[in-house]
């Protein structure tokens, strides 16, 4: 039995090797010329009735060839047309392969590492590494570490990670440990704002909440809170109603003067304050005569929130129809050092031009300009008319008329101490005095303080 079997074996062998020198044995007259691979092929399976295998797209590109060939075996045509090609063939019984060449690079492995951090060389896990062009990939480990065979000896490598900006980076065969530090893509983040009934985004609500961050407040010397958010929030108009450091009020508008808000008389649209949680409305204390707001120190603001949309209604009622400010103050975080901040600032002020003002002699230089060419007619009694005086001494001749607003009193009558013309013998006008350079001196103001914060 097993010599049969043996026997079986052999002839099967010998019948395929036959088989396959038979086929690649075949002989093929050909005459063509401009034709592509695939005209060939169909010609040498009309003579010999052998099939090809190949990959279409691979040859589709191939340019047009020509072949000449008189009697000659299917092996030593298919020699001579893909010699100077990167493919090649093989015979399979009735079945010529034709397939790509595989170079040495294509027969070697290659294993490329590496470790991935952020900016803050931090290492980062999960991100995913990927062979550009391909599927190949794998992700980082909670080290930051990563390894992949590939059947390449150079090539890309693309990391990608959510919120971070995708990087390629090149490899060979003599590529050493990879370290790779991955960007932020800051663009690509949107913060997320909680507001009363629901979550949004901040691209979304650009119009309806405005931010200004401490730092921008940083270094400005100003009486009150309100003073420093002039002109830095776009639809929101502040009014200060006194020149009084701390006091006088601020008349705030952010949703237009709808509000029945009566202080002291005036009508104010004031919005609702909110400092580190707690509701506040903005008075004007009748017995210290400052602004609550006044209080708050504005080296100790972290951040200010304006709510202008009608929204925030949602979150505090009816008291935010004017609109919310939110007022966050700094404080110490959980496990920091204790932080110490000394903040100190000299003003000096003037006023540059003082007001004039028309007493003394000035005011009886502006009422002779008053009545300069002042004339007043008086009859003559030769002529029965009414003429202009021509000098002081007609004046007081007739003790009637006035030539440029002067009159001559007559002799005897009271002079009043001396008439407006008269400064040096009237005493209005040598005892007037100008009081605004008493009022206004170079004011002097010193404002200093120390902060502390820190947490455990």
């Amino acid at each position: 039995m097993i010599m049969r079997l043996c026997i079986l074996f052999v002839c099967v062998l010998q019948f395929s090797v036959f088989a396959r020198g038979v086929a690649q044995d075949q002989v093929v007259s050909l005459e063509m010329q401009n034709v592509s691979y695939f005209e060939l092929f169909n010609e040498i399976h009309q003579q010999t009735g052998l099939r090809f295998i190949y990959n279409t797209n691979q040859l589709e590109g191939m340019p047009a060839i020509t072949v000449h060939a008189d009697k000659q075996s299917v092996k030593e045509v298919l020699e001579n047309i893909f010699l100077n090609t990167p493919f090649t063939f093989s015979f399979e019984q009735n079945v010529v392969m034709v397939k790509m060449k595989q170079t040495d690079e294509e027969k070697k492995s290659l294993t490329v590492k590496g470790f991935v951090y952020d900016e803050k060389k931090q290492p980062m896990p999960g991100v995913t590494v990927q062979v550009v062009g391909t599927s190949v990939g794998t992700a980082t480990t909670e080290k930051g570490w990563f390894a992949i065979t590939l059947p390449l000896l150079k090539g890309k490598l693309r990391f990608s990670f959510v919120g971070y900006k995708d990087q390629e980076v090149e490899f060979t065969g003599k590529s050493d440990t990879l370290h790779i530090y991955m960007k932020e893509n800051i663009q690509s983040l949107d913060e997320a704002i909680v507001v009363g009934y629901g979550t949004t985004t901040k691209r979304e609500t650009t119009g309806s909440i405005s931010v200004i961050k401490g730092d921008e407040l940083k270094g400005i010397p100003a009486s009150n809170l309100a003073t420093l958010l002039q002109g830095r929030v776009a639809g929101m108009d502040i009014t200060q109603m006194s020149g009084s450091p701390g006091g006088g009020g601020t008349s705030i508008v952010i949703r237009g003067y709808n509000s029945l808000d009566v202080e002291q008389g005036r009508r104010f649209s004031n919005p609702l304050w909110v400092v580190d949680g707690v509701p506040l409305n903005s008075f004007t204390s009748p017995i210290t005569g400052t602004n609550l707001l006044a209080d708050i120190n504005p080296d100790m603001i972290e951040s200010i929130q304006i709510l202008k949309d009608a929204s925030a209604a949602s979150i505090y009622g009816s008291r935010a129809a004017n609109g919310v400010i939110i007022v966050t103050t700094k404080k110490g975080n959980k496990n920091q050092d204790a932080t110490f901040s000394i903040n100190a600032s000299e003003t000096w002020s003037i006023l540059p031009r003082l007001p004039g003002v028309t007493i003394g002699r000035y005011e009886r230089y502006m009422r002779l300009l008053a009545t300069q060419r002042l004339y007043q007619p008086f009859l003559d009694e030769s002529t029965l008319m009414y003429r202009l005086p021509e000098s002081l001494k007609e004046i007081y001749d007739n003790n009637k008329g006035t030539l440029d607003g002067n009159w001559i009193p007559y002799p005897g009558t009271n002079t009043y101490n001396g008439s407006w013309l008269q400064d040096s013998l009237n005493p209005f006008y040598n005892h007037a005095t100008n009081y605004f350079p008493m009022y206004y001196e170079t004011s002097h103001i010193t404002n200093a303080n120390i902060q502390a914060y820190g947490g455990s």
